[in-house]
C-alpha cells in the first residue's frame, strides 16, 4: 500500500515516515488499519484446512447427491398421481337418451309460468356427452385429445371432470364448485380440484381455468339460457333450476 503525502499527493513507500519530495510528515494511521484487519496466519492455515477437508468435501457431495434423489422422487410421485385417473363412471355403449336440457332452458326463459326443472345426474351426462360429441374437434388442442365430461352432483357442490388423453395416456382435470344463479349471472365459488388424483388447492385452482375454458366456450349458449332463470339448486345425483320470479 502506498502513502500518498497530504501536501504534494506523491505516493511514498510504506516504510517512509517523511515525505520523499516535499518532507512533509506522512499520515501513517491508513497503514496501520490495514495491517490491524490482516487475518491471523493461524485462522488463515484453520480456513484453508476446512476447504479441503477430505471428509467435509465428501459429507458436502453425498448431501448433494441424496437431495437430487429426494427431489427426482418428488417429481417421480407427482407425474404418477398426475397420470392416475380417479375413479370415473365406465363409458357405457348404450347411453341413456340425452335429454333436451339446452331448449328446455329456453322455453323456461320465455314462459313465466314455467314450472321447475329437475334432471338427474346420469341425464345431465347424457346430454353433456351428446351435446359435446359434435364439437369434439374444436376440443382437440394440440395434442391433447379430447374424451368426456362427468358431471358429479352433490349437496350445494358440483365436480366437473374432463377427461382427455395424451399420446394414449389419459388425464383427467377435475374442477368442484359451488353454482349460484344471482342478476342474471352464473357465480362459481371454486373449492379446489385434482389433476388426475393430485390435489390442488382452492387459490391455485383460480388460475386453473384455461384447463377448462374450451369446454365452457362450447357450453356457452347453455350458460346464457341458464342465467335467465331465478335459481339453481345442486342435490346428491339432482339438479333442480327454478323459473325467474314473476314481477
Amino acid at each position: 500500500m502506498k502513502l500518498v503525502c497530504p501536501e504534494c499527493q506523491r505516493e511514498n513507500e510504506p516504510e517512509r515516515i517523511f515525505c520523499h519530495d516535499c518532507g512533509a510528515r506522512l499520515d501513517r494511521s491508513a497503514l496501520a488499519s490495514r495491517k490491524g484487519k490482516e487475518e491471523d496466519p493461524q485462522a488463515t492455515r484453520r480456513r484453508l484446512a476446512a476447504l479441503v477437508d477430505p471428509q467435509r468435501q465428501e459429507l458436502r457431495k453425498r448431501f448433494f447427491q441424496v437431495s437430487k434423489v429426494l427431489l427426482g422422487a418428488i417429481l417421480l410421485a407427482l407425474l404418477v398421481q398426475i397420470l392416475r385417473s380417479p375413479d370415473l363412471p365406465p363409458r357405457t355403449s348404450s347411453p341413456v337418451f340425452p335429454a333436451q336440457i339446452n331448449l328446455d332452458l329456453e322455453n323456461a326463459s320465455m314462459e313465466p309460468r314455467a314450472l321447475a326443472l329437475r334432471y338427474s345426474e346420469e341425464q345431465v351426462n347424457a346430454y353433456l356427452g351428446y351435446t359435446l360429441r359434435g364439437k369434439q374437434a374444436a376440443l382437440n388442442q394440440y395434442y391433447l385429445h379430447f374424451e368426456r365430461v362427468l358431471v358429479d352432483l352433490e349437496e350445494g357442490y358440483c365436480d366437473v371432470s374432463v377427461e382427455r388423453s395424451l399420446f394414449g395416456l389419459p388425464l383427467v382435470t377435475t374442477a368442484s364448485y359451488q353454482a349460484e344463479l344471482r342478476d342474471g349471472k352464473l357465480l362459481l365459488q371454486n373449492r379446489g380440484g385434482y389433476i388426475g388424483r393430485m390435489p390442488v388447492h382452492p387459490a391455485l385452482m383460480r388460475y386453473a381455468g384455461v384447463l377448462f375454458a374450451d369446454v365452457a366456450k362450447a357450453l356457452d349458449r347453455d350458460r346464457k339460457s341458464l342465467v335467465k332463470l331465478g335459481g339453481i339448486e345442486l342435490h346428491p345425483q339432482t339438479v333442480a333450476v327454478a323459473p325467474k320470479p314473476q314481477t
